[in-house]
Order: structure tokens, then C-alpha cells, then sequence
């Protein structure tokens, strides 16, 4: 028999807590470490949909990243998501297990599958965040311009759009962060960066960027960080074969463009 904490114990083994940032909140949130699990969902978020499709797919857990508590909760209720979301996975009896920055740290975690999906090769840390392992750098497979990196970054990631400054020279070296990396940009810079993929960027950021050089891409936090369930689902699986894992369908990117 497969518990919870046979998957939690997993995870963690892969993703340690330890890694992730003193402000986060990772690990099992929601569920009884000893239900037995015979069906896994992961997904970037936990979301009201996600919970109701691993339901209809006799999921007992659902592996995030996202932290589906986060703030403090004084009450549970049907009155805001997170209260519905949380009544839905215990009248289901779905384990809810979030991966966050320790899974941005890890390897094989968020920034290694973006690394991947853009095809980078000879990666290594950026050395950035509280421990000095969050963020990836490595080589695309050819030497492109600012725009067409972006349209590449666009097409492998499948976002539906791509904002991002020329830094005026070529790019082979690539930094990624996935999600809100902006304020690593100069840990991108110091390991010979020519661009840096990240998912979420300010106006000051972009403009900062370009009066360094530097071509910086914004794919969208969905984007970025979504590989990783690919790759959560990937290591469950080959870790437990037995096991029946699968992808949200239902989750996707909140943001729209017109």
C-alpha cells in the first residue's frame, strides 16, 4: 500500500524543505498522512476546478506547487476560494501536498524544467535566493537576436505572449527564474547572462535591463512554471509505478490576451 507520506516522504527527499524560503509554506497542507493513494493530480495551483476534477478522477492527492495556504486562515467557509477549496478536498478526502521554493531550488525543479523546456544545455545555479540555489543559466542551442529569442521563448513555453526589452546584442547565454525573478537579475548578469526569462517583470525592471545589456523576457508566471508538473508527475510515477499520475487538463494561465 502507497500512503500520503510515502509521497510526501518522496517529495521532500527530492525537494527538502530546508530549501525553501524562511517566508514559505511547503509540504503536506491539507489531509491524512496515512490514506492510502492509488491516483495522483498535479497541478501549478490548487484551485477550486482542480479539486473537482482529481474528484472525478478518484485522485486522493493533488501535488502543487503553489501553496494553497498561505496567509493565516481565521476561517474555513464557503464564503471566499479558499475556504471552498479547502471544504472540497476534505469532504473528498484529497491529500493537498505544495511544492514551492524548495521545488524552485531543487533539482529537477521549477527552473530545471524551464531550463529544459527552453533546450538549454551545460546548466548550472545562478546562486541566487537565501540558500544560493534558486535560478538556472545555460547555453540555447544556437545564437539568436532579442526578437526572435522572444518568439522562441513564446513558442516553447506555449505562452500567449511574450514582453520583453532588446538588450542590443546577440544571445546564446540564457538565465531563467520562473515566476517573479526580477530582482535576480544581476546574479543573471554576473554568470555572463545575455538574457533572462522570468515571469512576472516591471516597467523599472525592463528599463534597468536594457541600460545594462541585458534582453529580459517575460513569458508570464504560468509559463514558467508550469514544466514542473510535468516533471512532479514524472518523478511520482517513476518512483511508485503502480500509481495512476496524470496532469490537471482543467488548470491554465488566469492572464488573457486581446
Amino acid at each position: 500500500m502507497i500512503t500520503v507520506q510515502d509521497i510526501v516522504t518522496l517529495l521532500e527527499g527530492l525537494a527538502p524543505p530546508a530549501l525553501a524560503e524562511s517566508w514559505d509554506n511547503v509540504g503536506l497542507l491539507c489531509g491524512d498522512r496515512a490514506r492510502e493513494v492509488t491516483n495522483v493530480l498535479c497541478s501549478l495551483d490548487i484551485t477550486e476546478q482542480v479539486v473537482a476534477e482529481a474528484a472525478e478522477r478518484g485522485a486522493q492527492m493533488i501535488v502543487a506547487h503553489h501553496p494553497v495556504i498561505f496567509t493565516s486562515i481565521s476561517r474555513i467557509t464557503e464564503d471566499d476560494a479558499t475556504g471552498r477549496i479547502l471544504r472540497a478536498a476534505i469532504r473528498h478526502d484529497i491529500a493537498l501536498v505544495c511544492m514551492h521554493t524548495n521545488a524552485d531550488c531543487a533539482q529537477g525543479g521549477v527552473n530545471d524544467a524551464l531550463a529544459a523546456a527552453l533546450f538549454l544545455t551545460n546548466v548550472g545555479n545562478l546562486e541566487a535566493g537565501e540558500n544560493g540555489m534558486l535560478g538556472r543559466v545555460g547555453d540555447l542551442p544556437k545564437e539568436m537576436g532579442p526578437r526572435e529569442f522572444a518568439l522562441y521563448v513564446k513558442e516553447c513555453l506555449r505562452a500567449c505572449g511574450v514582453r520583453f526589452c532588446d538588450g542590443g546584442r546577440p544571445i546564446r547565454r540564457v538565465a531563467v527564474g520562473g515566476g517573479a525573478c526580477g530582482k535576480m537579475m544581476d546574479f543573471a548578469i554576473a554568470k555572463g547572462a545575455d538574457a533572462f526569462v522570468i515571469g512576472d517583470c516591471s516597467y523599472d525592471l525592463m528599463q534597468r535591463a536594457q541600460t545594462l545589456g541585458l534582453t529580459l523576457a517575460d513569458a508570464g508566471h504560468f509559463p514558467t512554471e508550469n514544466p514542473v508538473t510535468a516533471a512532479f508527475a514524472e518523478q511520482i510515477g517513476g518512483a511508485f509505478p503502480a500509481l495512476r499520475v496524470s496532469v490537471s487538463e482543467r488548470h491554465a494561465d488566469c492572464i488573457q490576451f486581446v
